[in-house]
């Protein structure tokens, strides 16, 4: 009985056949889980679009007001008064005040020195013995031209002339009276001119003359000033002479006088006095084209903390306050914008630039004008600065940045 195998080639149909099945279950399956996702997804739901949040800005509200400026300049100061002390007599001098020598203080009426009076007390009694001899002649004249006066009336004569009646006689003995009088005047004079003073408190410069001289009459003895009124001569440009406010004559008679604050630094302290700006000089320097002001400052005007006078020499820093402008604004420095420029918020807190004039600046802020009451300046720049973009204004108190 013969054997029949199955052929090799139904074997293999029947696992190529079973391999499709599986790859058409996975990929059915596949199908399936994706379906399902996509149909169990949820939807987005629409969301309204909201604007960016403003940005926050430093702002300080405006508020006007009237206040001064200030303008620094640098000057020297020298006396007022500074004289030569001249002999008005001559002769040896007697006597030398101990004070009468560089340096030395002396009070007004005090005398400095004395010229030898003896010569002058001779030609003082001299003057008065003329005197007594002009009157004793007046008194003579005036008893013969009242005899005269009668004489003439007994003889009925009324047509006497001034000469018979010594009218000329008596005007000659009078002038010689008042003659005589100028003289002892002068001779007075002469001898309180020995004793040589002045009639203010100062210091002496430099001494010419001592103990022994001969002086002749009109020579230099020495050199003083008054401690009385120092002054300090301050150069000011044209734009500094404007920051002061001053009367637009600078001429002008009744100008009010500026405060101004001197320094000065000893290295070791700074002294400070209080000065006034009384005048401006007529013309401006014609090398430099500076203006110059004059400061005054009296010995009554002392440091507060001790008895220590300004001195002539000593080179001082003046801060002068300006007549007050009205309608002026104080901020702290920050807020300056491209030297003459503020950043501000309007009415719907948008950002623009306002362009304003600069009175002052320095270290501690500027005072400006051209703003208006109630204003929002920013203090300092945003870290975000686009113009008419909103901003949050938070608002700072007003700094106080001197004046």
């Amino acid at each position: 009985m013969r054997n029949f195998s199955v052929p090799t080639w139904t074997a293999t149909l029947d696992v190529n056949k079973t391999n499709l099945l599986r790859a058409a279950a996975i990929l059915g399956g596949g199908i399936l889980v994706s379906w399902l996702i996509i149909i169990t997804k949820p939807s987005p739901q629409p969301e309204a679009h909201l604007p960016p949040p403003p940005h926050r800005a430093d702002v300080q509200l405006v508020t006007l007001e009237s206040r001064t400026v200030t303008v620094v300049s640098q000057g020297t100061v020298t006396p007022k008064v500074e004289i030569d002390i001249t002999a008005q007599v001559g002769g040896e001098v007697v006597a030398v005040a101990d004070n009468f020598a560089a340096g030395g203080y002396f009070s007004a009426g005090e005398p400095l020195l004395t010229i030898d009076p003896r010569d002058y007390e001779t030609a003082l009694a001299r003057a008065e013995a003329a005197l007594a001899d002009a009157r004793r002649q007046l008194a003579m004249e005036q008893g013969q031209a009242l005899q005269a006066k009668r004489e003439w009336r007994d003889l009925g004569n009324r047509a006497a002339n001034d000469l018979s009646l010594r009218k000329p006689q008596l005007a000659a003995a009078e002038a010689g009276v008042r003659a005589a009088e100028a003289g002892v005047r002068q001779a007075r004079l002469d001898l309180e001119r020995t004793a040589i003073a002045l009639p203010f408190a100062g210091r002496v410069i430099s001494v010419a003359a001592n103990l022994g001289q001969f002086v002749p009459a009109g020579s230099k003895v020495g050199r003083v000033y008054a401690s009385a009124t120092m002054e300090i001569r301050l150069p000011l440009s044209a734009r500094e002479m404007h920051l002061l406010n001053l009367n637009p004559e600078l001429r002008h008679r009744e100008m009010r006088p500026l405060a101004a604050q001197l320094r000065f630094d000893t290295g070791a302290e700074v002294l400070e006095w209080q000065a006034r700006v009384v005048r401006v000089e007529s013309s401006a320097d014609t090398s430099s084209r500076l203006f110059y002001v004059v400061a005054e400052i009296d010995d009554k005007t002392l440091d507060k903390g001790g008895r220590i006078p300004i001195i002539p020499g000593i080179f001082v820093e003046a801060a002068i306050s300006s007549n007050p402008y009205p309608e002026v604004v104080a901020l702290p420095r920050s807020a300056l914008y491209q030297n003459d420029q503020v950043m501000v918020l309007d009415g719907e807190s948008r950002l623009r630039l306002q362009q304003v004039e600069v009175l002052q600046l320095n270290a501690r802020g500027l005072v400006v004008r051209g703003l208006d009451d109630g204003q929002q300046v920013l203090t300092k720049p945003p870290g975000f600065i686009a113009l008419g973009a909103v901003y949050t204004p938070v608002v700072a108190a007003a700094e106080d940045v001197g004046s």
